[in-house]
Order: structure tokens, then C-alpha cells, then sequence
């Protein structure tokens, strides 16, 4: 069996043959890992047949895995449901672009690159497209949570519980983040007052119950949400599911599932506004402006780097989605499918082009930035005790190299005006895309 610093020495070795970033390595070696991963024995209390962890998102791996233990398959071809495939039916690819400006703060650039800019909402919507009965409990009451939890573990059946991703020790977050990040993970099993959690990591991760009870409980709008698995739905019509998941991602690139006023930081929109404020000089949202150099310019590109890289898997998970599309269209027989697929996959390159011209731009700070991003990445992969100090560490490590950005206003502006043409590539890729998916 794997031991736990494997994966991450695999992922290592796979970047200095390829030149890779983390991310982009640790995906590609992710579809070539055995079935089951680790022994239950080496993990106590793991549930029995609880023998795949992790995967390329945190949120739809674990829904991925819990659906594997439940016994759920594929109607159409009778095996466990693939990541990519949850994740196209929960909506896939999208984009969100935002800048929060606040006095005395550097500016913090948001890019959302999902259909639903929440995770707890991206899993809800892809829930009654996967053929399952589904038990949700929520409660505004810690005591009836907890009770909740203890008679699924009690079952044995894993079950999906909306968490703060701030709260959970192992991303090493700062205490103002808390509150304000939904994050779906899995329990796989409980030892005495520890439980196993199911996030991202190839290996299961130990968390206390009154760690997790904690992070439950940040997330106020998720009521403590507690999602089991009830076996499968009958009849359920998994092609019409695809065709009705294709057609939501494609029309939220166009009528984003956010208040109106809004949607012009959505879907295209927003591609083409971020592309504009990236060379608009005139603009006072524009990057010349607003990211004009040194410290400023390092906030910006280093948290472009971050969202492009991290959250929703590389690249904004435009290849998991093309793996989607040629998974449907081999089950609706749709070659249209096929062409959007080969669209996100240039996609995918052009987002991977963002994230590399920033990682080598010259500048020592930011390169560094780019780094422990990835390391940070990296940590969790290795389900050890200790990543959290050491992730907390690291990102105050990433907070002190600011004033240490020497990119001049020049040198700034060559940089976002090479994004910008990325990006309008981009949007012409995925515009090409949403043409095939259409109804």
C-alpha cells in the first residue's frame, strides 16, 4: 500500500520530468492511481469498503467517494460514477470576477471559476441529478447536529457535512476568513473522539468532533447540513440528467444565478470586463489603477495565481469538465459534445498560460508567492499531523512579501496586457464551447 508522502513525492517527480505546476501534475497522476488507496486497518474506525480518498476538488471527490461506498454505479454503464462526471452534473465550469477594495487593506481580487460560486450549492445542485435518495438534516441547534452525526456514524455510512473551510485546521486560514467559506467534505469513519474526513487529500485526514462541530457550526446559512446517501432512486434517466446539467453550465455563462446587478462580473461578461479593466488605464477599477505596481501589483497577480491554480481545481477545472463532455457524449451519441470538450481543453492550456507568465514573471516575491501557493497545495496531500502549523505558516510567509515586489508600472503593465490576451483567447474558446453544449 501507498505509505502517506508517496503520492506527493509521485507528484514531485512527475513535475521536474514535465515542468508542470503542482496542480496540473497532481491531476494527471490522479487518473492513473489504483482503485482503493489506503488499508481501513492503518486508519482505525475508517468504515468498512471506505477505500478511495480525495481526488481533483475536495467537494465533488467526496461525493464521489461517499457515492463508491454507497454502492452507487452509473446507470448507463454500471460502474461508480467518475469525479468528472459529478462534478459536470453539479454544473462545472463558470466564472465570477471581483475586486473588494477596503481602507487600510491591500485590494483582493476574487476569481469564482465554477457555475455556482459556492461549494454547498454546486453539490446541492448536483444532487438530484445522480439518480439517489438523499437524507438532508439541517438545524440551527449544535446539540440535534451532533446527534444527527453520531446515529449516521453509528450506520456506518458516510455521510457529506457542509464545514468552513477556514475553520478546518489543515488549510491553515486566518481567523477573519471564518464564517464566509462553505466547504462540503465527506466523514469516513470515527475513532473514539476523532473522526476521519474525506477532503481532497488521497489519505483520510483526523479531525476531533469539537473540530468539527466547530466548522459545522460557522457555516450559519448551511444550518449544519448533514447529507446522506439512501441508496439508489428508481427510475432515474441519467441521459436526460447530463442533457439538463449541459444546458444549465452553458446558459449561466450568460444568465449567472445571481442577483441582477451582478452580471456583469458573470459568465462572459465578466471574462470581457476582467479582460478590459486588465490594460484600461483610464479606468480607476482598471489593474493600472488599482494593482498599478510593487505591493499592489503583487496582491493582484499573486491571488490571480491562487484562484487559476487552487480552488476549483486547475485551470478552473476546465479539463475535468472536457473529460465530462466526452463522457456524455459516448452516452447521448452526440459528437457536438465532443467539440466542446477539445474547446475547454484549449482552454484549459490558455488558463495554465496565466498561471505560468505569472509564476516567471521576474519578479522574486511574486515567484515565490506562486510557490508556497503551491506548497500549501501540497501539505494536505499528505494527511499528516502538523500540516496545519506549517500551512499557517506559509501564508504569513506569503502576507510578509509584499513590499518586497520590485515590479515597476511598466513592467506591471506588460505583464496584465499579456493576460488580457490570454484571457480574450479564452472567452473565444469557451464561447466556441457553450455554442456546442446549447439546447
Amino acid at each position: 500500500m501507498t505509505r502517506r508522502r508517496e503520492f506527493k513525492t509521485l507528484v514531485r517527480e512527475r513535475m521536474q520530468k514535465t515542468g508542470e505546476r503542482y496542480t496540473a501534475a497532481r491531476t494527471q497522476l490522479l487518473h492513473t492511481r489504483p482503485d482503493t488507496l489506503p488499508a481501513t486497518e492503518t486508519f482505525p474506525g475508517v468504515f468498512r469498503g471506505y477505500d478511495r480518498f480525495g481526488g481533483t476538488q475536495g467537494d465533488t471527490a467526496a461525493l464521489c467517494n461517499v457515492l463508491r461506498h454507497a454502492g452507487i454505479t452509473s446507470p448507463l454503464t454500471g460502474a461508480p460514477y467518475s469525479e468528472a462526471m459529478i462534478n459536470g452534473l453539479c454544473g462545472g465550469p463558470g466564472f465570477l470576477y471581483a475586486v473588494f477594495e477596503y481602507k487600510g487593506h491591500a485590494p483582493m481580487l476574487t476569481i469564482a471559476m465554477r457555475s455556482r460560486s459556492m461549494n454547498d450549492l454546486f453539490i446541492a445542485d448536483g444532487l438530484p441529478r445522480l439518480g439517489v435518495n438523499v437524507i438532508t438534516h439541517e438545524t440551527t441547534s449544535p446539540g440535534a447536529a451532533r446527534k444527527a452525526l453520531d446515529a449516521a456514524l453509528a450506520s456506518g455510512k458516510a455521510t457529506l457535512c457542509v464545514t468552513d473551510m477556514a475553520s478546518l485546521p489543515w488549510y491553515g486560514l486566518p481567523a477573519e476568513f471564518c464564517g464566509g467559506m462553505p466547504h462540503v467534505v465527506a466523514v469516513a469513519g470515527r475513532d473514539n473522539d476523532d473522526v476521519w474526513i474525506d477532503d481532497r487529500s488521497t489519505r483520510p485526514m483526523r479531525l476531533s468532533l469539537a473540530d468539527l462541530a466547530n466548522a459545522r457550526a460557522r457555516c450559519k446559512t448551511a444550518k449544519h447540513r448533514l447529507i446522506t446517501i439512501d441508496g439508489p432512486a428508481s427510475p432515474h434517466d441519467q441521459k436526460r440528467a447530463m442533457r439538463e446539467a449541459i444546458v444549465t453550465t452553458a446558459r449561466r455563462y450568460t444568465e449567472p444565478p445571481v442577483p441582477k446587478s451582478f452580471w456583469s462580473n458573470c459568465g462572459f461578461a465578466g471574462l470581457d470586463k476582467w479582460q478590459r479593466l486588465l490594460t484600461d488605464a483610464r479606468d480607476k477599477k482598471g489593474w493600472p489603477a488599482v494593482f498599478g505596481e510593487g505591493a499592489r501589483a503583487y496582491a493582484g497577480l499573486q491571488r490571480a495565481y491562487e484562484w487559476i491554480s487552487g480552488p476549483s481545481g486547475p485551470h478552473g477545472g476546465r479539463g475535468v469538465y472536457a473529460d465530462f463532455l466526452n463522457e456524455a457524449a459516448r452516452s447521448l451519441e452526440d459528437t457536438a459534445l465532443e467539440r466542446a470538450a477539445a474547446e475547454y481543453r484549449t482552454a484549459d492550456a490558455l488558463w495554465t498560460a496565466i498561471a505560468t507568465r505569472i509564476a516567471t514573471c521576474g519578479d522574486g516575491a511574486i515567484r515565490q508567492a506562486c510557490e508556497i501557493a503551491d506548497r500549501r497545495f501540497a501539505l494536505v496531500d499528505t494527511g499528516e499531523a502538523g500540516v496545519s502549523a506549517t500551512s499557517r505558516a506559509l501564508w504569513q510567509q506569503r502576507d510578509t512579501l509584499a513590499p518586497e515586489c520590485g515590479l515597476s508600472k511598466g513592467a506591471a503593465r506588460e505583464i496584465y496586457a499579456d493576460i488580457a490576451g490570454l484571457v480574450a483567447k479564452i472567452a473565444a474558446a469557451e464561447r466556441q464551447a457553450v455554442a456546442h453544449m446549447g439546447p
